[in-house]
């Protein structure tokens, strides 16, 4: 009954969260990469150590995100009945607090079991070792982490040190989100940087066109779906006579635009830092603006709405397939430019309500 329970209360509201995230990650790791590219770089990292420890770093951060997941729903006001679950003996809490760690890093241990399949094929010895080892640290770390915040539920959550700056508007947020939120942000801005940097690098590889780069914007956009959301409900809790402003509807798009501008920032500098020698630089700043236009775009879908991670999921998946049938057309950046611009002025002009 228990692993019904805590199935019900940890695993499927995780994955029902994060769905859009994991959709975008799997169509990125799979949607698009031949099979051979797969086995390529699995084998690389099987023979570097430094591969093989960003690796595990991506997976110390998925599971520091499962982990303040856990955390959360133990301190949620409707879970509290859970401190009932202390009197079970210490070996069965265990066992359940294992089994919900598996299910929660599910997609982690099925890219280790298919490394660690290619590592006895290679005779990989030792890289195989340490996945296995790391992965049951892993799990080891994740559970034993649970049993603790279930017996210290009043413990205070780890926060970045409080820094006494008079920040200007547009900081406002982008501070909010690394004091409060940092593995969101880190995990956001890995995601997208990492996708648009391994696109690039990737491009001269091949016989491809520019078609691939608007493929990694198309997805670095969409793992920024959720900051729209998370926006709207900063403002709707600190920010509650700003909708009461006397600022025009232009106004109130033009700050929303230089806040995303300076969010999109770091795209802009690793995409001139890798931009590909056979892509003029001005097809990049193209490319950039199109990506700030089209966050403004999903932030007009998602401000002041409620989240609900599986409408969310549908939108990005509907969003993905449309963008990529028009990439694979050969839709052009201006088009996607001229596009994105229109849709962020229409869906974010309207003054709100009061």
């Amino acid at each position: 009954m228990d692993f019904t329970l805590f199935d019900r209360l940890f695993i499927r509201p995780f994955y029902a969260r994060n769905a859009g995230t994991l959709l975008v990650v799997m169509l990125l790791a799979f949607g698009f990469m031949r099979p051979a590219d797969h086995e390529a770089l699995i084998t690389a990292t099987l023979g570097s150590p430094l591969l093989l420890g960003l690796v595990g770093l991506g997976w110390a951060l998925y599971g520091l995100k499962t982990g303040a997941f856990v955390s959360a729903q133990l301190t949620a006001p409707e879970n509290r009945f859970l401190q009932a679950f202390r009197l079970r003996p210490r070996a069965h809490r265990l066992l359940v607090w294992a089994w919900v760690q598996a299910g929660l890093l599910l997609p982690v241990l099925g890219y280790a079991g298919w490394m660690l399949a290619r590592a006895a094929h290679y005779r990989q010895w030792y890289a195989g070792v340490v996945l296995v080892a790391y992965v049951l640290g892993l799990l080891g770390v994740g559970t034993l982490a649970a049993d603790y915040r279930l017996h210290h539920p009043a413990a205070g959550r780890w926060r970045l040190p409080v820094l006494r700056l008079q920040l200007p508007y547009l900081l406002f947020f982008p501070a909010h989100w690394l004091r409060h939120e940092p593995l969101s942000l880190v995990l956001t801005k890995a995601f997208s940087g990492l996708l648009l940097v391994g696109v690039c690098r990737i491009y001269p590889t091949d016989d491809y066109d520019e078609r691939l780069l608007l493929l990694g914007l198309l997805l670095a956009v969409l793992g920024h779906g959720q900051v729209g959301g998370q926006l709207s409900q900063f403002e709707q809790r600190y920010l509650l006579m700003l909708p009461n402003l006397p600022f025009s509807r232009w106004q109130r798009l033009l700050r929303y635009t230089a806040l995303y501008g300076l969010l999109w920032l770091p795209e802009a500098l690793l995409l001139g830092w890798n931009c590909p020698t056979a892509v003029p630089r001005s097809y990049v700043c193209w490319l950039w603006l199109t990506g700030w236009v089209w966050l403004l775009v999903l932030h007009g879908l998602a401000y002041g709405r409620p989240p609900n991670p599986e409408r969310w999921l549908a939108r990005v998946f509907g969003a993905f397939v449309v963008g990529l049938v028009l990439i694979m057309y050969g839709m052009p950046v201006g088009v996607w430019l001229a596009l994105g611009t229109g849709l962020a002025a229409l869906l974010n002009a309207p003054a709100r309500r009061t």
